[in-house]
């Protein structure tokens, strides 16, 4: 008997069919159906017009190696914590874009740890973080960007030809260089400078020591609240200032200085954004809408 799934998905892309699992799931940007490769005559995918959720459609009778299997419609949030490690909730702080922000940090696996400490535009974390081991720079210091440039003036820059621009003009960082969207696949990626500015201005601050861990106690309007850790930054291979200072990257490059990009900065009196050297190794907060 001819067994035929319709698969409908939200973005272009292979669908990747995994064996001997029940479950759909989201993963790295796929959407992932779990009946076994050999069991599936044929397929058929298109795109629904849906930025916010992954719509499968299943027949309601399909037969699978002799067995009966049926189902309903399943809508699948893809900021759900189904699609990010376990422990990873999305936080509603009733912003004013929608905007929904996870409950901890890019390598964490409980809201006071501080994760991983990625430079700007990278996806892993590493041992030593200056200009020597950063992804995006040719000659080891500020001057050889390599992607991610704008037209800021500085033409000592490789950007420069002469007086002429001849860099990118990417400002934000594509989804292949967010560590958010990297690790947590679907719709997790890192916020831009103006989604912090809109945490920042529209939330309640508050330094505490939560389980002993010093941060930002954030409280949306609605009650609810997230917790930003004072993880400190990375240095070339050391860590410093943990307890004390917090530095969370956007996804935002600083157009006055293509070498920096911008990130939001706290100490126990103060919080603001601002930007730092790309190599940097600092914390990452996804976003979700």
């Amino acid at each position: 008997m001819k067994k035929v799934i319709f698969f409908f998905a939200v973005a272009i892309g292979s669908v990747l069919m995994m064996a001997q699992t029940n479950q759909i799931t989201w993963v790295n940007g796929r959407a992932v159906l779990g009946q076994s490769i050999s069991s599936i005559d044929s397929i058929k995918y298109g795109v629904i017009e849906d930025a916010d959720q992954l719509v499968l459609w299943l027949p309601k009778t399909i037969i699978v190696h002799d067995t009966v299997i049926v189902h309903d419609t399943i809508i699948i949030n893809k900021c759900d914590s189904s699609y990010a490690p376990e422990g990873v909730e999305m936080v509603d702080l009733s912003l004013p874009s929608g905007i929904k922000w996870a409950n901890m940090n890019v390598g964490a696996t409980a809201i006071t740890e501080y994760g991983d400490y990625f430079a700007w535009g990278e996806t892993t974390p590493k041992t030593t973080y200056d200009w020597s081991t950063y992804k995006y720079c040719s000659d080891g210091k500020y001057t050889g960007m390599t992607k991610y440039t704008y037209p800021d003036g500085l033409k000592s820059g490789i950007w420069y030809n002469d007086d002429t621009f001849i860099g990118d003009n990417k400002t934000t960082l594509d989804p292949e260089d967010d560590a958010a969207h990297v690790n947590w696949g679907g719709n997790w990626r890192m916020p831009t400078l103006a989604e912090i500015q809109e945490l920042e201005n529209n939330c309640t601050w508050k330094w505490v020591a939560l389980q002993g861990v010093n941060g930002y106690k954030v409280t949306g309007s609605n009650g609810n609240w997230i917790f930003l850790p004072a993880s400190g930054y990375r240095y070339d291979s050391s860590l410093s200032r943990v307890g004390f200072l917090g530095y969370y990257w956007s996804s935002s490059l600083d157009e006055d200085y293509s070498a920096y990009a911008y990130d939001l900065g706290f100490n126990s009196v103060d919080v603001d954004w601002s930007s730092s050297d790309r190599y940097f190794g600092h914390s990452v907060r996804p976003v979700c809408r």
